[in-house]
This record gives structure tokens, sequence and C-alpha cells, in this order.
């Protein structure tokens, strides 16, 4: 059977942003995300950043969005930028809110992470918390230290949903890279996890063969969840359903 293709939106950089690579624009993307795509079954696919968005939905049977360093600029979600710790990537942010839209149009399954989950959210209506120290106090640090990808904190899976039935347990340890969170809920999704403190780690509706959204990295594959997100993307990409 032919294996799903599994689109991956690519960061975009400059030299001297993040990494010393190239004096000229460049992309990036861990290859985390392809691994857990291909041990999944899929076979991934790299998206740049083109006008052209409908042919590459047109070539793709599931979108992923990956996280990232940078913030959804608020002017996308109707407010104005209230913290000096908001950084903004509108090119990035403006490209994926459209590969949402056509993504959902034609029904094609999409897996967000982090940025990702934020991203779908917006699309969906929805705000967010533009800096969380500014306005949850806590004592879960949702913006870890290096290394980066171990698990630091609980999440609490809600009964009757899609992470329910990946997990034998309702309490699962993530990892946790996030300054930002979801704050109004978008229109038509609901929430499947929170951390203990009461931050949304986890959006999905019922609405779509496949639309969930993670706030942590199950690209890092931590727990038996992680793994089984990828799976069951995978699967519902698969033409074969």
């Amino acid at each position: 059977m032919k294996k799903p293709i599994i689109g991956i939106v690519l960061d975009l950089a400059k030299d001297g942003e993040k990494y010393s690579y190239s004096c000229r624009p460049w992309y990036a993307l861990r290859a985390d995300y392809s691994n857990m795509v291909e041990k999944a079954g899929g076979l991934p696919v790299l998206l740049p950043y083109i006008e052209d968005i409908q042919s590459q939905i047109n070539m793709i049977d599931g979108l992923l969005i990956p996280g990232c360093d940078e913030d959804i600029n608020p002017k996308f979600y109707g407010q104005e930028i209230k913290s000096d710790k908001v950084k903004t990537n509108d090119r990035r942010a403006s490209h994926e809110l459209s590969l949402v839209k056509e993504a959902l149009r034609k029904d094609i399954p999409v897996f967000g992470i982090c940025n990702g989950l934020q991203i779908i959210n917006v699309f969906l209506g929805g705000t967010l918390i533009q800096h969380i120290p500014d306005s949850h106090k806590s004592d879960i640090n949702h913006e870890q230290g290096h290394p980066k990808y171990v698990p630091t904190h609980d999440i609490i899976v809600d009964d009757n949903t899609i992470l329910s039935e990946l997990t034998e347990t309702k309490i699962v340890k993530v990892n946790t890279t996030h300054h930002q969170a979801i704050d109004k809920v978008g229109n038509g999704l609901i929430v499947s996890a929170r951390a203990p403190d009461g931050i949304i780690e986890a959006i999905e509706s019922k609405d779509y063969k496949f639309l969930v959204g993670v706030q942590w990295h199950p690209e890092y594959h931590n727990s038996v969840l992680d793994e089984n997100l990828f799976k069951k993307f995978v699967k519902a990409s698969s033409k074969a359903i």
C-alpha cells in the first residue's frame, strides 16, 4: 500500500538570527519530525514557502505544523502586542494559516505541534496568552531550559477524547518549551489535555477527519502517547481509510 505523504512546514531563518549557516535565507527542520513520521509509516515531504498553497495541499495526504522559536503576531487574532517577550514571524504565520485553511477545506488531516497547536486555534477564531508569567501564576516553568527534550511536567488527559484512546494512563509527563498558550479556545475545538496549573496542552475537533494540536513536542518520543499520536495521524492520512 502506498505510504501517505505527510507535508511538514519548514522554518525560515537568516544568518545571524538563529545559527550561522548561510548569508542567504535558508530553511531548517529538526530531523525528529520527519523521523517520527517515517517511523509511523508515512513519507515525509518538506514544504517550502511558496505562493501556490493549493498545489502543495493537493500533493499531500496530511499536514504537520511543527514548533518554532517565534510567536504568532497578535494581529492575527485581533489584538496588539502586549509583551516585550513576543517575537513574531509574520511570513511563517501567514503561510501556515493559509495551509491550514486549504487543508481543512479539503478535510486533509492536520497535526499541530506547539506553534502548530496555536496556529490551529487562531485559525478557528481563538486567542492566545501572549506571555504566560504575565497573567498566570504557576509553579510550572512552561519554558524549560536545556535540554529541551526532557519531560519536566505532567499533563492530564480528558476522557472521551482522541488522546484518551492513545494512552492507558490519564497522566503523562511531557517536555515544555513555550511561553504562550491558548486563552480563548477556537470554534469547534475541545480541550483534550491540561497541565496541572490549568494551561491547555491539547486540543482536537470532531468536525474533521483528524485535527489535533498538542503544546508539547511528541516528536521527541518520550511516551507511548507521543508514538501513538504520530501513528494515529499517519493512519488518518492514509487514502485507504
